[in-house]
């Protein structure tokens, strides 16, 4: 009985049936890997992020509205549907700490239209919440890397971070902090130069305002004990001190006259209504809980010399000295949660109004000194809009972060041109009100 005879398989057709296999195998694993920014891809960065109440929900115009919960802290997402790879983070801004924090809305744009008009260009757009309200640019450092991070593994090839007011001052440490995360940065009206100085700017204030209104009809309640909680100072106390100076000033009281002049003097404040309100408010909102996030007021004027008043030495005399104490880690603490060290690789834009009750317009000055001692003021650019306009109405300026949609968009124009076509925008005045 014939039998056909078996050929044994040589060595180089079982390399190629191997061959064959493995090449099966990798074409198979690379057919399952999800398109980046589709909701499949979107998935796998929650799953692996540990993201939870994940929601996608389709949009109108083919995108997608995401929202969840990243590290505890809930997160909104829009991934447009013909995706760019980049992706936008706005880092949001100081909230009272008796509020609740915002939960973010995909739907929603907390950002002057930056965010919207980001999504339009093609970019995924995204902003989160944080673990507590108030002082808060650790929690915001932290919430904003996690989202990051998100992105990151959602397939993002470039990130750009954007912040107002405290979320200046989170923009700006998390470009120095994480030098690698981020192509652009865009603080406006950003606590740019850290928050000692910010600290600095609001507890000046209120020691200057002490020492010349001490005895008077316009002293506040705590006279002389500025880092202390004073249950007695509510914001209405502030508000009827303030405006009795400026009407008995207005009257042509020459001793009211003379506190105004001194105090905007020394403190390098505008001499209007606004502009002393604004500080001394943030005594009532806002010491609290930054003493307990802090332990200590991080800030001390000891062996500070003040100037510009009629009698600087009489001034400098009796002014109240906030002495930190031996063991003190608040100082430590503000260090870390931030003052900047000027060192970062992300091409930064900052914008600021010319004159800000809260955060001050010497800011920006202060910051570009500090960039500049660093060696790195080619990575930053600072333009200017003009202050709200201080006059007799009752929506008198100045204002905290006084801008149109069209300034904060054309700035963010500015700032992705410059990091994605090598176009460095003009350190300029770019007001543009409707």
């Amino acid at each position: 009985m014939n039998q056909t005879a078996k050929r044994p398989v040589s060595g180089r057709t079982k390399v190629s049936i191997t061959a064959a296999v493995l090449l099966s195998a990798v074409l198979a694993a690379c057919g399952s890997v999800p398109v980046p920014g589709s909701e499949d891809s979107i998935r796998n960065a929650a799953s692996d992020s540990g993201v939870t109440a994940l929601s996608i929900a389709k949009r109108d115009d083919g995108g997608l509205n995401v929202s969840g919960k990243l590290s505890g802290n809930a997160f909104a997402l829009r991934m447009p549907s013909g995706w760019n790879g980049y992706a936008v983070l706005e880092a949001h801004g100081y909230q009272t700490p008796t509020d609740p924090e915002v939960v973010p809305d995909p739907a929603k744009d907390p950002s002057f239209g930056l965010l919207s008009a980001a999504y339009g260009q093609g970019y995924a757009a995204a902003n989160t919440a944080y673990a507590k309200t108030g002082y808060a640019v650790r929690e915001g450092v932290a919430a904003n890397k996690a989202l990051h991070d998100f992105l990151a593994k959602v397939g993002s090839k470039g990130q750009y971070i954007t912040g107002i007011s405290m979320g200046g001052n989170i923009t700006v440490a998390l470009a120095e902090k994480y030098p690698g995360d981020f192509v652009g940065a865009l603080p406006y009206c950003g606590v740019v130069a850290g928050w000692r100085a910010e600290q600095r700017y609001l507890l000046d204030f209120r020691v200057v305002y002490d020492f010349y209104t001490k005895g008077t009809p316009y002293a506040l309640p705590g006279n002389g004990d500025a880092a202390t909680v004073n249950a007695a100072l509510t914001l209405q106390v502030v508000q009827n001190s303030v405006i009795k100076l400026f009407t008995a000033a207005g009257s042509g009281d020459k001793a009211a006259q003379g506190i105004l002049v001194q105090i905007a003097s020394v403190a390098g404040t505008p001499g209007d209504v606004v502009s002393f309100i604004t500080p001394l408010a943030s005594t009532v909102y806002g010491l609290a809980d930054y003493l307990a996030t802090a332990g200590g007021t991080g800030y001390s004027n000891v062996g500070k010399s003040y100037f510009g008043s009629f009698n600087d030495a009489a001034l400098n005399a009796g002014v109240q000295r906030i002495v930190l104490a031996a063991n003190d880690t608040s100082s430590a603490y503000l260090d870390a949660n931030y003052t900047p060290t000027g060192k970062f690789t992300a091409r930064m834009l900052s914008f600021h109004n010319l004159s800000d009750p809260l955060v001050p317009y010497s800011f920006e000055p202060e910051f570009k000194a500090i960039v500049g001692s660093a060696g790195n003021s080619a990575n930053l650019v600072q333009q200017t809009v003009q202050a709200k306009a201080v006059d007799n109405t009752a929506t008198s300026g100045p204002a905290h972060c006084y801008f149109s949609q069209k300034e904060v968009v054309g700035a963010w124009n500015d700032l992705r041109n410059w990091v994605e076509n090598g176009v460095k925008p003009a350190e300029k005045d770019i007001t543009s009100k409707p």
